[in-house]
């Protein structure tokens, strides 16, 4: 018999809102807490195929001035798609309407991050606590 594996829930927060988007490959789970940071994980593959989803995603997210918490160590693998949307990000953040971070612990994310220069050009962080403490007010 054949077991199917379910990802393990994310634990709520006291006066947080919840919500998942699943596209295929890529799974986002966001949290709307309640000191305005929205955090996001991002699990799965970030490619040619899920990234316009993301991308869609944070611009509906990010309509208004946000905090944003992107935690990426769920990722396994992320294209030049998925690097073109947090590109995109470090672009919308120079304007000032956009607080964030990402968590990249992962060697798939940091990689390209690093390879590419946009490591040095976007706020990474070890864990979720320090990211969420850097862009609360």
């Amino acid at each position: 018999m054949q077991s199917i594996d379910t990802p393990e829930p994310t634990p709520e927060i006291p006066g947080t809102t919840s919500s998942t988007q699943e596209t295929g490959t890529m799974r986002i789970e966001a949290e709307r807490r309640d000191d305005g940071v929205v955090l996001a994980r991002v699990r799965g593959e970030v490619d040619l195929l899920s990234a316009p989803d993301l991308r869609t995603w944070l611009q509906e997210e990010l309509a208004a001035p946000a905090r944003l918490v992107l935690d990426l160590d769920g990722v396994d693998f992320l294209g030049s798609a998925g690097l073109s949307v947090l590109a995109e990000l470090v672009e919308k953040s120079g304007g000032g309407r956009l607080n964030w971070a990402i968590v990249a612990e992962n060697r798939v994310v940091l990689r390209p991050l690093e390879a590419t220069g946009l490591a040095e050009q976007m706020p990474l962080h070890a864990d979720v606590d320090s990211a969420v403490k850097a862009v609360r007010p």
